[in-house]
């Protein structure tokens, strides 16, 4: 057993444990309490002082499909604009996952998601950030069903000459496929992309909806209320406080992204009040591209802290909140008796202050900081 000592623990859920134990038993979390007997089979890691998060969970990136220098792309399939008999598990290379080690920066699952620069791009799914192989790193197949009516959307298609070169060609395609997927019945000819988004008509699926304006949420939020689905807005910059809008689960955009105008128009003051009346937000390193850095998401959690979100509710949009979102709270997302022992150790609160490094990073209760990790192929 690994017992984890007199730390600053952050539950997930907006609790704090000032000197606080937290005992892991091979890869599950079983105790978190004060004063936790030492026995002498306890491997004891020495927090005093240092602050003990569950692992981070980034909702949306492309890692482990990219390849060196990422010029190769698994989950692009630009070939059809709707796409939702597309399944990003088979793309996961997990060889690719390890070299990145985002463990290093505290993340340690993340959902595996295709591509945005389709009008429906496939179906996402959850892996851990380290692992042997892509069988124990899983945590959950077929997530979400991913959308976008971004610009993203159009542009691949553009240069092919085909629709959608437009938003009117976005909203035909992804209104179309739709209503196709309500008329669907499974006692007919079988159609392998009208049986994958009939999951999503009937909730089995959620819906994430890559939207980066104003523009693009106003117009989604009309197009759906012809459909009763559980819908996830993502890449979201221009959030605004209104009860015009039925959306209950938002995943920020990317703010490192300097090359986007809609980080400057993030309206945190609508954020917090959304956040009181029980909107669910997680934060991303995907903004309207498919992904970041290892250190992108700890970046964006301190730039939302510094522009006014409070810091504990930066801790839950990075670890909770994201695995409510995906669906995973009852394994990952906080540090809980029965979860999975998905445990970072920093020297310091890294939401409140650059002198923060991880210590240790414990997947699925293994230390990855310390064993002898597996190399890449490359």
């Amino acid at each position: 057993m690994i017992l984890i000592k007199n730390g600053e623990v952050h539950v997930g859920n907006g609790e704090v444990y000032n000197n606080c134990d937290v005992l892991i038993d091979k890869d599950k979390i079983v105790k978190v309490e004060k004063n936790i007997e030492v026995k002498c089979d306890f491997e004891v890691i020495d927090a005093t002082n240092k602050v003990v998060f569950p692992g981070f969970i980034d909702t949306m990136n492309s890692w482990g499909a990219k390849g060196p220098a990422w010029g190769d792309d698994d989950l692009g399939e630009h070939t059809d604009p709707i796409a939702p008999h597309l399944n990003s598990v088979y793309a996961f290379d997990h060889d690719a996952m390890n070299f990145q080690s985002v463990y290093e920066y505290g993340v340690t699952s993340f959902g595996f998601s295709p591509s945005i620069y389709n009008v429906i791009g496939g179906k996402s799914c959850v892996f851990k950030t380290y692992g042997h192989n892509p069988y124990n790193m899983l945590i959950k197949e077929d997530a979400a069903m991913v959308a976008s009516v971004s610009s993203s959307a159009k542009l691949v298609y553009r240069n092919k000459k085909m629709c959608p070169m437009t938003k009117l060609g976005i909203y035909a395609l992804l209104k179309q496929a739709l209503i196709d997927a309500k008329n669907y019945r499974t006692d007919g000819e079988y159609n392998s992309k009208n049986a994958e988004l009939k999951r999503v008509i009937d909730k089995e699926l959620q819906l994430f909806i890559n939207c980066t304006t104003k523009s693009d949420i106003d117009s989604i939020n009309l197009l759906l209320k012809e459909f009763d689905l559980d819908v996830v807005l993502t890449g979201a910059y221009c959030i605004t406080d209104s009860d015009n809008y039925s959306f209950k689960k938002v995943v920020l955009g990317n703010l490192t992204d300097s090359m986007l105008t809609y980080n400057y128009k993030m309206d945190i003051d609508a954020i917090n009040k959304m956040i009181n009346k029980g909107v669910l937000f997680s934060i991303s390193s995907c903004g309207d591209s498919n992904g970041g850095g290892k250190e992108t998401l700890l970046w964006n959690g301190i730039l939302y802290y510094q522009r006014g979100i409070d810091a504990e509710e930066v801790v839950k949009m990075l670890t909770l909140n994201p695995a409510k979102i995906l669906r995973v709270e009852d394994r990952v997302g906080s540090i809980e008796v029965g979860k999975d022992a998905d445990i970072v150790v920093w020297s310091n609160n890294p939401i409140l202050t650059f002198d923060a490094k991880v210590t240790n990073s414990f997947i699925s209760g293994q230390d990855i900081m310390k064993v002898e990790r597996r190399t890449s192929c490359w």
